[in-house]
């Protein structure tokens, strides 16, 4: 009898966790690292962030002079609508039906930091 209870008490401590891992990502952060980092890189650095030779090449959202030249709505716009809605590459999907608008909005504020860190190095 004293197994079961160790088991029980074995799946009550992991459960938590397993629950946590299945849930959806809230912060923009999350949403980043989950749905986004596999292309355009950790710190938002494109290319350089990902497996060599991965296509389609993808661009830095770390480049500052290039992002202080792209309006809050455009990066909301490609979230929601996709590459090729935006007449960019194709490979990079449209959200829209995934993410509120709160969470696009968050997604933004969070990929804005990127040139903050680039700035800093």
């Amino acid at each position: 009898m004293k197994y079961p209870i160790t088991i029980i008490t074995m799946l009550l401590a992991i459960t938590p966790g397993t629950v946590m891992a299945q849930t959806a990502p809230h912060t923009g952060q999350e949403i980043y690292e989950q749905m986004c980092a596999g292309c355009h890189g950790t710190y938002g650095n494109g290319q350089e962030g990902t497996k060599a030779g991965f296509v389609p090449r993808v661009g830095t959202l770390a480049n500052t002079k290039y992002m202080d030249s792209v309006p809050d709505e455009y990066l909301n716009m490609i979230i929601k609508k996709g590459g090729a809605y935006m007449g960019k590459i194709a490979a990079m999907p449209a959200w829209e039906h995934k993410f509120t608008d709160e969470q696009v909005a968050d997604l933004v504020v969070h990929i804005r930091t990127f040139t903050r860190t680039a700035e800093k190095e």
